[in-house]
């Protein structure tokens, strides 16, 4: 369906934008089975975390969007007891490219001229921001302490700002679980176990495959599918947003620790969006790969 006026093409361009944006940040689980041994860590432990993002991204026929991010995530393990460890996620380092309609985007965090555009005071918030998180260190499930930019609200006035509340949390719980795969008790190479996660807004099912032990770690294939469904408020107006993600994931996992040594993603997207009486199609195929060091 054409869009109608040139107001709603830039709010539907910008949702794109930001919806291949927000790709970069994963929900976190919050079910697992009983696990084997326990997540290791020492105190004032450093993990750093660094993330590629590549998105092909479609809002009905004629309207693509590429976006490629680069972010670096800081985790330092703050404190520990028996049962957990508090670990503080900062975002360090970001990078995003947008292409859109022939249009260049870009936001570089370690530029001092990026920082005054729109996309760069989206993400002034969370740039260089420490947020603890506690990991259970028997599950590796995690739940934010330290979440001051609740409060804040959202700015309807800032497009970016407004549509990264779908993606949950800010990426700070995820991130940091993100970093942590325990395998469950008695599993084999070859076996399959199970999570789900769900809420108002999401429901996730993950299925976990043992594929192989090496030297350099445990192989685990990762599918999940993601149903979501949300209203936003972006500048007055409301958008509900339905979608539907299914992924596949190679994960490799230093046994021993329970530590991710690296995470390979592949993502399609498919969904629409309701705005000024219109459905709008939106799909994106993502390619993610994450590294912890």
């Amino acid at each position: 369906m054409p869009l109608k006026n040139e107001k709603m093409k830039k709010t539907c361009f910008t949702l794109l934008a930001v919806f291949a944006t927000g790709l970069m940040f994963a929900q976190k689980s919050t079910t697992k089975p009983a696990l084997s041994g326990k997540i290791l860590l020492s105190k004032g432990q450093k993990i750093v975390v660094n993330t590629i993002l590549a998105v092909e991204s479609s809002l009905s026929p004629g309207m693509d969007v590429s976006n490629n991010t680069t972010s670096e995530n800081v985790l330092e393990v703050k404190n520990s007891t028996d049962k957990n460890y508090t670990i503080s996620n900062t975002l360090t380092k970001l990078k995003v490219n947008i292409d859109m309609l022939g249009q260049n985007t870009s936001y570089d965090s370690d530029k001092k001229e990026d920082q005054g555009t729109d996309i760069g005071k989206s993400f002034a918030d969370k740039l260089n921001k420490p947020s603890d998180v506690i990991i259970d260190n028997a599950t590796g499930i995690a739940a934010t302490v330290n979440k001051a930019e609740e409060k804040k609200g959202i700015d309807e006035g800032n497009p970016m700002q407004g549509l990264l509340q779908m993606f949950g949390d800010n990426g700070d719980d995820a991130i940091v679980s993100g970093a942590f795969q325990l395998i469950p008790l008695g599993k084999n190479v070859g076996d399959t176990w199970y999570d789900t996660s769900t809420d108002a807004k999401l429901k996730i099912l993950r299925s976990y495959t043992l594929k192989a032990i090496t030297d350099s770690g445990a192989v685990i294939q990762l599918n999940a599918t993601v149903e979501g469904a949300n209203t936003v408020e972006i500048q007055g107006m409301q958008m509900e947003v339905n979608t539907s993600t299914q992924t596949i994931s190679e994960v490799i996992v230093d046994v021993a620790s329970g530590q991710v040594r690296k995470k390979t993603t592949r993502a399609t997207v498919s969904g629409s969006f309701q705005v000024m009486g219109q459905s709008v199609p939106i799909s994106a195929k993502a390619n993610t790969v994450s590294t912890y060091k």
